[in-house]
């Protein structure tokens, strides 16, 4: 990891050995960019996009995180439960090892918060050593009562003291020296800077992997093979979190107003449509609807009145089954039903009433037992393989990249409209460069995981990219929401993806609109400009980006500024806020597999007979796996929305009023997000997903 830090340091000149060319076989036919053809495509890694070394330090903290609680979680597997997350009696951590814990969440935090390189190096050192010492506590009979080298603390602060000097010596060549950027010197320069301290954290968690894998653990511990569906309980999903907290939704997730605020608060809140009148419903006599709803509702009223609603994942009716790595693999298209109490009524959750798991079959509602349970898990592991393939590998990753190849082909360094994109692409073609060469690979984590075959995995996900891609001025947050019939609060009150993107949507279209506006203040410099119009063009081009339905006319041209500010805005929010909303309930909602299975292991209910949840669920080997993969993609926080480095926009006083109005918007709309998660009873769970403290500037992770 420490290489990819270093190479950055390389700085402008690297940039002669980066070629921004497109490559339509990555992930056929999509724009995608591939590698250079020097000694680094053998890391499997491009020059271009390199994070610096707070990316790897802090992706390196997650993994350590990562590992150590999947040693605890091994360690207490046949306990009574997780002392570290429940306090239960019977095995309970060394007083040693509860300080350790407590260090290494406080060196994740610290590492948040530094800007300083040679701070970064440090915390990487004691992340490492931290880690050694977690080792040597699980390594003891008694998980404690290990006695340290005395000379611990000194040995501490020499490691520390030669990561100073370090970097003075690093620093002192930098500016003595010019350095010839050949292909022999990047190929020294990787064999080298696997040292120093992101190298001892790779170390510490090779030997942590080591312990966790293959050392027998202390003490009398024996672990049995998996248990059976039939054994399997909800507690044996949650001892799988140690010092990764127990999500909230375990506790309520079963509950139907819990399972409808995932709509539009959950993973993907992306799929809910307003019933029209005329569009075929699943069948329900209002009778029972009345029994479901206790009320004198009806349904032609709710449909009348816009208050009902539709999950339709028919999208995935030709997805086949998978069975990788080796259990059989069940995936369903179903359909949801939901509506929102009359206007009369003081508390109006959005609230299901019906799922058909499979086209053509039965209906179940709330008075279906326990087959109502395994229904909405049906529903819930549609959703996230949607969500995944769709709405986040497809329409925000493969989405943006198209625009980060154009952008570094056609625009200079210096045309203002790069400059506003810039921090926004940051690590994008890094980031998709290895979704495609691991996630998405053959045997990778998503055909391991997910409910379907890699091969119609992939088809999925370049479907959804194409269906924005093809529709670019469709695909305009605005556009998506009233397409959707989903834009009206008198009709569906309560949509916290909604309601907050909303307002960052309004900011940052305020900012880039201002911004430009600077820059092109009447429309013919904007059609005048060459590298602009080159930019679009390149873009719909069938050699270029490919997109359809770009620009204000069929050759792509843009001619207004109204139109640029779309266009910009368009890329912002979906490579920052659309992202986060997609991303990062992974870390904090998708690590819960009863509550989110990626796959079905067991065939959906299609009668009256009871179905078993459990048999349903994924077993606890993929549960595992799926806590490791969605807590890594959705717990990495890399830069944050609006805060440029100081010198960014340097040029002109006016821009920087506006950056500053920007900024003030932002912690404004912090503060509102806040009040409504507060003092807004309908929020369920907190909608934290939008708070720009937590959207980071670009797709980089």
């Amino acid at each position: 990891m420490l290489f990819l830090y270093k190479l950055s340091k390389l700085g402008k000149n690297a940039e002669q050995y980066t070629e921004y060319n497109y490559n339509y076989h990555y992930v056929p036919p999509l724009a995608m960019t591939g590698a250079v053809p020097l000694p680094l495509i053998k890391l499997g890694i491009p020059v271009q996009e390199l994070p610096n070394l707070k990316w790897v330090v802090i992706v390196a903290a997650k993994i350590t995180t990562l590992l150590v609680n999947e040693a605890l979680s091994n360690f207490f597997a046949n306990s009574l439960g997780n002392p570290l997350a429940y306090g239960l009696e019977g095995e309970r951590p060394s007083l040693e090892l509860t300080k350790k814990l407590q260090t290494l969440a406080e060196i994740d935090k610290e590492i948040q918060e530094s800007d300083s390189k040679h701070e970064l190096e440090k915390l990487a050192l004691k992340l490492a050593l931290t880690t050694r010492e977690i080792i040597t506590e699980l390594k003891s009979n008694d998980l404690g009562n290990v006695s340290f080298d005395v000379n611990e603390t000194s040995e501490v602060a020499q490691e520390l003291a030669e990561i100073d000097q370090e970097w003075e010596l690093y620093e002192a060549e930098q500016k003595a020296t010019n350095v010839d950027f050949s292909s022999s010197v990047i190929e020294d320069a990787i064999a080298d800077l696997l040292s120093g301290a992101v190298k001892q954290v790779i170390l510490a968690n090779a030997d942590l992997l080591k312990f966790d894998d293959d050392e027998a653990l202390p003490g009398d511990v024996n672990f049995s093979p998996e248990a059976s569906a039939a054994q399997r309980t909800l507690e044996d999903y949650n001892k799988l979190f140690s010092i990764i907290p127990l999500p909230q939704i375990s506790q309520n997730f079963q509950e139907d107003l819990t399972f409808a605020y995932m709509r539009v608060a959950g993973p993907n809140p992306l799929m809910l449509q307003q019933v029209k009148a005329g569009n075929k419903i699943l069948e329900i006599s209002d009778a029972l609807y009345q029994e479901i709803t206790k009320t004198s509702d009806s349904l032609a009223a709710a449909i009348s009145e816009g208050r009902l609603y539709q999950a339709d994942y028919a999208a995935l009716k030709d997805m086949q089954n998978g069975n990788f790595p080796q259990e059989q693999k069940y995936i369903y298209a179903p359909l949801a039903l939901f509506v929102v109490p009359p206007l009369n009524n003081l508390f109006r959750p959005l609230i299901p009433i019906a799922i058909q798991c499979q086209s053509e079959s039965q209906v179940f509602t709330p008075l279906s037992g326990e087959n109502w349970l395994v229904a909405k898990s049906v529903v819930q592991m549609a959703d996230v393989n949607y969500h995944e393939l769709v709405s986040h590998l497809g329409r925000t990753h493969l989405f943006i990249e198209p625009f980060a190849i154009a952008t570094r082909r056609q625009l200079p360094k210096n045309h203002p409209l790069r400059i506003l994109l810039e921090p926004h692409l940051e690590g994008t073609i890094l980031i998709n460069y290895g979704a495609h060469q691991k996630l998405i690979a053959d045997q990778g984590g998503v055909d391991k995981l997910l409910a379907s075959t890699i091969e119609c995995d992939r088809q999925m996900a370049i479907k959804g990219a194409q269906d924005y891609l093809y529709n670019f001025n469709a695909a305009m947050f605005p556009n998506i929401v009233a397409s959707r019939g989903v834009e009206n609060i008198n009709q569906l009150p309560e949509y916290p993806y909604r309601d907050d993107g909303q307002l960052i949507w309004q900011a940052v279209s305020q900012w880039v609109g201002t911004y430009l506006s600077i820059h092109y203040p009447n429309a013919q410099q904007i059609i005048a400009d060459v590298n602009l119009q080159n930019w679009a063009k390149e873009l719909v081009s069938q050699q270029g980006g490919r997109l359809q339905n770009f620009g204000e006319d069929v050759s792509g041209t843009i001619k207004t500024l109204e139109y640029l500010i779309q266009v910009a805005t368009t890329v912002i929010f979906t490579a920052s806020a659309q992202h986060a909303a997609v991303n990062f309930p992974q870390g904090n909602l998708m690590t819960y597999t009863p509550a989110f299975p990626l796959a079905g292991y067991s065939p959906a209910p299609t009668s009256d007979q009871q179905s078993d949840l459990m048999e349903f669920l994924p077993p606890l080997s993929q549960a595992k796996d799926q806590l490791k993969l969605t807590y890594l993609l959705g717990s990495v926080y890399y830069t944050r929305l609006g805060q440029y480095s100081n010198s960014y926009f340097h040029s002109q006083a006016q821009i920087k009023t506006a950056l500053f109005t920007f900024q003030t918007e932002l912690k404004d709309i912090e503060a509102e997000i806040n009040r409504r998660n507060r003092l807004n009873s309908a929020r369920i769970v907190p909608y934290e997903f939008l708070l720009p403290s937590r959207i980071p500037q670009s797709i980089n992770i």
